[in-house]
C-alpha cells in the first residue's frame, strides 16, 4: 500500500514540475512498456485514457541501464513495431468503408501500373534470350529514296558477309512452309538458313550439332535441325531424335542437331535447313531478287553507327560495280529487338500514361479520404499527445497505418495485374515472338512492392503531418482541424478531375479512329468470303506447270460446292501485308537501266477479283485462257494507271512486256491505313508461285463450307495440307485490333478515373456538408426553400468540376496532338470531343454531389444546434 502511494505521489510531481520534462525524458523503450501496460487494463474495459494513465503510474519508477537498454533495444524495437502493426489493423477494421474504398482504390492503381511495368520490362529491358543479345542487328535493303527496308538478295548478302569489319558474323534466313508427312499430312514452319546462323544468335544445340560450313555446299546431305518441340511430337524423347531421317516435301532429311524451343528464331519455326541444301527457289546470282532476310552480330567495341557507315560503304561500291541491280540500293541497319517494339512503341507510351494517371488520380482520393478521416481522429491524437505521447510516436503510428493499408493494396494490385498484364499486352504488342512472355516475375513484383511504399508515403504525408501537428490543447477546440485541409481537399479533387478529363478524350479519340478506319474503302467485299492456304513446294511442284494444273484443278472444285458464288487464287490475300516488289518496264517510259521503279506484283487466277468483289473499271479481268500458252497479259490497279496514263489510255500497253488487258479498283493490299501505291496482276497459270491462297465466295456463313473446300484439295491432292482457314472479314477485324483495343483500355481507364474522381468528389461534398450543418441547419430554420440549400451544394461541385475540368482540357489538347499523329483520321481539335469528355464529367459530378445535396435540403435546425 505505501509502494502504491509512493509511485502515485511520485508521478504527479513530476507531471507538475516537469512536465514538458516528462514528454522527452521517458525514451522508446519506457513508452513501449506503458502502452502495453494499459494494454491489460483495456482489456478488462478500462477507457483508453485512464488505462494509459495507470500504465503511467504503474510504471512511472522504473528506468532502465544503458546496458539493458542497449540489450533490449532490437527486441524492444520490434516488439514496437508489431504493436504498431496491430494497432493499425485496429483502427483500420473500424472503418470498414474507408478502408475497402481505399484498397481497392489504390489496387487498381498499383495494378495498371505493375501490369505496364512487366511489358515494358520486355519489350525494351529484358535481355533477348540469345547469348549475343542486344547485339544481334538486322540489315536490310532499301531501294531509292525509301524510308524503310526490305528484304535482301543472296549475292549482296554474301559481298556483305566478305567485306564488313563491324560483326563478328552475318547470316541470312528465308522462311518457307514445308509439308510432313506420317501419319497425316501436315505443314511444317521451316527456315533456310546459312551456315553461320546458329553462331550469329549465340545458340548452340541441346542434342547433336549445329550446321557446319560444309552442310552449306551445293551436293552437300540434305540435314536439318529441328526445335525441342518438333523432336518431341514426332519422337517422343528429343534425345532419339538426332540421327533420325524424316521426309520434308517428298526428300529425306537427316536430323542432325535439336535446339531448346526458347532459342528459336523464328518462334514459329520448327526445322532449319541449310540454304544450299533446302530447296531454296531464289536465284543464287541474281542480285534483284530478294527474299532473303539477314542477320548479324555487333562486335562487343563497335559502336552501331561505325557498323552503319561500314555497311553503307560496301553498299556504295556494290552499286558501282552492278549497276543494273544496285543503283539506288543502301542498306539499313537496327537492333533486332526495335523489330517488335518500334511497331508498338506508341501504344506502350499511351498505356504507360494512362496507368499513371490512374495511379495518380488513385493516390489523390485516397489522400483525400484521409485528409475527411482525419477529422474524426483529431480527437484521439489530441488525447495521446496529452498523456505525453511525442510527435515522432504519432507520426511512426501513421505511417505504419498508411504502409500497411499500402502493402495490402500492393498485394491486391498484384493478383489483378496477373489477369490485367495478358489483357494489356494484347494491346501493346500483339504480334511479339513466343519468347517474349509478359510474366509477373521477382522484377515485377519488386516493382509492385517499391510502387506500394511509395504510394503509401504519397498519399499519407499530408494526412500525416497534419495529424502529427494536433496538440493537447486541440481539446479545448473540440478536436476540429483547421479549414486549410478543406482547401488541401479541393485541389485534390480538381486534380483528380483534370486527370480523368485527360484520359477520357484519350478515349474518345481512339474511338473515334476505330469508326474511321471501320468506313476506309477497301477496294474489295470481304463478306461472305472463305480464306485458306497452301503451300507448293517438294519434287511433285518443282515445275511451274504441276503448280499450276493443280492451282486451277482445286479452283475448279471449289466452284463446284453448292452455295459458291465464285473462287479464285492469289499468291497473297489483301490486307495481309506486304507483297513482292519487281523492278518494272513499262512501256512510254524512258529510264536508265537499273533506275526502273519497283512495283507492288500481285499473281492471280481467273474468278479472283470476283471472290473478292473488286469491281474491274475497265477492260477485263482474267479468263481461264490466260493460261501458259497465251500471250503474257497484266491488270493493273487505278493508281497505276493515272500515275503513267493519265489520260486513260493504259489498255493495250506493256508492262513488263505483258500487255495490260484490264483495269481495277485500288484495294487495300498492305494495310487499312496505308496510302494506294502502283499494283499490277499477273495470271497465276503463267507465272505460278510455289504458295497460294484461295478465296471462296459463299452465300450465307462462309465457315460452313470448310470442310467441303478441305475435301476439294484432298481430291486433287491427298497429302496436300490445309492450313490459316478463316473468313477475310476476320482479317480486316484484326487490322483494326490493336487500335479497337487501344481505345476500350483508354475507355476502362477513363471510366475508373471518373468513378475516382466521383468518389473523391462525393466524399469532399459530403465532408464540406458536415462541416456546414449549423449554417444549413439555420438557412432552413429561416425560411430557405431545400430545393435552394440543394442547389447551394451543387453549385459549389459544379464549380470545382468546372475548374477541373478547364484545367484537364488545357492538358488534354496537348496530349490529343500527340494522339494525332499516331491514330488514323483524329484531330486534337475538335470541340466535339471536348464537348463530350466535359459533358461526361458534368454527369458524374452531378451524380456525386446528388446524396450530399440531397441530405443537406433535410437539414433539421434542432439537430444542427445541439450538435454545436
Amino acid at each position: 500500500m505505501f509502494s502504491e502511494l509512493w509511485s502515485d505521489l511520485r508521478y504527479r510531481v513530476r507531471a507538475l514540475v516537469h512536465r514538458d520534462a516528462l514528454e522527452h525524458e521517458l525514451d522508446d523503450e519506457l513508452r513501449f512498456h506503458v502502452e502495453r501496460e494499459a494494454e491489460k487494463y483495456e482489456r478488462v474495459g478500462m477507457p483508453r485514457g485512464e488505462a494509459l494513465r495507470r500504465a503511467h503510474l504503474a510504471l512511472g519508477g522504473v528506468e532502465l541501464t544503458k546496458e539493458q537498454s542497449r540489450e533490449t533495444r532490437g527486441t524492444l524495437m520490434l516488439e514496437t513495431i508489431w504493436q504498431d502493426v496491430r494497432y493499425a489493423v485496429r483502427r483500420l477494421t473500424r472503418t470498414p468503408v474507408f478502408t475497402i474504398t481505399a484498397i481497392a482504390t489504390l489496387a487498381l492503381g498499383v495494378s495498371g501500373t505493375t501490369a505496364m511495368f512487366s511489358i515494358a520490362d520486355t519489350l525494351l529491358l529484358r535481355p533477348l534470350p540469345y547469348p549475343t543479345g542486344d547485339r544481334l542487328m538486322v540489315v536490310q535493303t532499301v531501294s531509292g529514296h525509301s524510308t524503310s527496308g526490305t528484304v535482301s538478295s543472296y549475292p549482296d548478302y554474301l559481298d556483305w558477309r566478305a567485306s564488313q569489319h563491324s560483326f563478328d558474323d552475318m547470316a541470312a534466313l528465308a522462311q518457307r512452309n514445308f509439308v510432313l508427312v506420317r501419319k497425316d499430312a501436315r505443314r511444317v514452319p521451316a527456315a533456310l538458313v546459312s551456315a553461320s546462323f546458329f553462331p550469329t544468335f549465340g545458340v548452340t544445340a541441346e542434342f547433336g550439332r549445329r550446321f557446319s560450313d560444309a552442310d552449306d555446299q551445293p551436293g552437300a546431305p540434305a540435314v536439318m535441325v529441328v526445335s525441342d518441340a518438333f523432336a518431341r511430337d514426332e519422337f517422343g524423347d528429343p534425345r532419339t531424335a538426332v540421327g533420325q531421317s524424316v521426309v520434308l516435301n517428298g526428300a529425306s532429311r537427316a536430323i542432325v542437331g535439336v535446339i531448346p524451343d526458347r532459342s528459336r528464331y523464328p518462334s514459329s519455326v520448327e526445322v532449319w535447313m541449310p540454304i544450299e541444301t533446302g530447296g531454296y527457289d531464289g536465284n543464287h546470282t541474281r542480285r534483284g531478287d530478294r527474299d532473303l532476310e539477314v542477320f548479324a552480330a555487333l562486335r562487343p567495341n563497335v559502336s552501331l553507327d561505325a557498323a552503319r557507315h561500314d555497311l553503307a560503304t560496301i553498299a556504295t561500291r556494290i552499286a558501282h560495280e552492278y549497276p543494273e541491280s544496285n543503283a539506288e540500293v543502301s542498306t539499313m541497319t537496327t537492333p533486332l529487338r526495335d523489330r517488335y517494339v518500334s511497331s508498338a512503341r506508341a501504344a506502350l507510351t499511351a498505356m504507360i500514361g494512362a496507368t499513371i494517371l490512374v495511379l495518380l488520380i488513385a493516390c489523390a482520393n485516397v489522400a483525400a479520404l484521409q485528409l475527411a478521416r482525419a477529422v474524426t481522429r483529431t480527437r484521439e491524437i489530441a488525447v495521446r499527445a496529452a498523456i505525453g505521447a511525442s510527435g515522432p510516436r504519432i507520426v511512426r503510428q501513421l505511417i505504419t497505418e498508411n504502409l500497411l493499408l499500402a502493402l495490402v493494396s500492393g498485394a491486391l494490385g498484384a493478383v489483378l495485374a496477373l489477369w490485367a498484364r495478358n489483357l494489356m499486352a494484347r494491346v501493346v504488342a500483339p504480334n511479339v515472338p513466343a519468347w517474349m512472355t509478359f510474366d509477373l516475375d521477382g522484377r515485377a513484383l519488386l516493382f509492385a512492392l517499391s510502387m506500394s511504399i511509395l504510394t503509401g508515403l504519397a498519399f499519407g504525408i499530408v494526412p500525416t503531418m497534419r495529424l502529427a501537428g494536433v496538440r493537447a490543447t486541440d481539446l479545448l477546440r473540440g478536436g476540429v482541424l483547421g479549414s486549410s485541409r478543406a482547401r488541401l481537399q479541393r485541389m485534390l479533387v480538381v486534380v483528380e478531375i483534370a486527370l480523368s478529363i485527360i484520359l477520357v478524350v484519350g478515349a474518345a479519340l481512339s474511338l473515334e479512329s476505330v469508326l474511321r478506319m471501320q468506313q476506309i474503302p477497301l477496294g474489295l467485299d470481304p463478306t461472305g468470303v472463305l480464306a485458306f492456304d497452301v503451300t507448293l513446294q517438294g519434287p511433285r511442284y518443282d515445275t511451274p506447270a504441276a503448280r499450276a494444273t493443280l492451282v486451277a484443278s482445286v479452283v475448279d472444285r471449289l466452284r463446284s460446292i453448292d452455295g459458291v458464288m465464285s473462287a479464285g487464287a492469289t499468291d497473297r490475300m489483301p490486307i495481309k501485308g506486304c507483297c513482292s516488289q519487281f523492278s518494272a518496264r513499262i512501256e512510254g517510259q524512258t529510264v536508265a537501266s537499273g533506275h526502273e521503279p519497283l512495283i507492288t506484283g500481285i499473281i492471280a487466277t481467273s474468278g479472283y477479283f470476283a471472290a473478292l468483289g473488286i469491281h474491274v473499271v475497265a477492260g477485263r479481268a482474267f479468263t481461264d485462257g490466260d493460261d501458259a500458252h497465251a500471250p503474257p497479259v497484266s491488270v493493273i490497279n487505278e493508281t497505276f494507271a493515272r500515275k503513267y496514263w493519265p489520260r486513260g489510255d493504259a489498255i493495250g500497253h506493256h508492262v513488263n512486256g505483258a500487255m495490260i488487258v484490264g483495269v481495277v479498283q485500288d484495294i487495300k493490299q498492305t494495310s487499312l491505313t496505308a496510302a494506294p501505291e502502283p499494283q499490277f496482276f499477273q495470271p497465276f497459270a503463267q507465272n505460278p508461285w510455289t504458295r497460294a491462297t484461295f478465296a471462296v465466295r459463299v452465300r450465307g456463313d462462309p465457315l460452313a463450307v470448310v470442310a467441303q473446300a478441305r475435301r476439294a484439295v484432298r481430291e486433287v491432292d491427298a497429302a496436300m495440307p490445309v492450313f490459316n482457314v478463316q473468313p477475310l472479314q476476320r482479317l480486316v477485324e484484326q487490322s483494326i485490333l490493336p487500335t479497337r483495343s487501344l481505345g476500350r483500355l483508354l475507355g476502362a481507364f477513363g471510366g475508373i478515373a471518373l468513378l475516382l474522381a466521383a468518389t473523391g468528389l462525393y466524399g469532399l461534398i459530403s465532408f464540406l456538408v458536415e462541416r456546414r450543418t449549423r449554417e444549413l441547419g439555420l438557412r432552413v430554420a429561416l425560411g430557405a426553400e431545400p430545393g435552394r440549400v440543394a442547389r447551394l451544394v451543387v453549385r459549389e461541385a459544379s464549380v470545382l468540376a468546372a475548374i477541373g475540368a478547364v484545367s484537364g482540357i488545357a492538358v488534354a489538347i496537348l496530349a490529343a496532338r500527340w494522339l494525332e499523329s499516331k491514330l488514323y483520321g483524329v484531330s486534337a481539335m475538335q470541340p466535339a470531343i471536348y464537348v463530350i469528355a466535359a459533358g461526361v464529367l458534368g454527369a458524374a459530378a452531378l451524380a456525386a454531389s446528388y446524396g450530399p445535396a440531397r441530405r443537406a435540403s433535410r437539414a433539421d435546425p434542432m439537430v444542427a444546434l445541439r450538435m454545436e
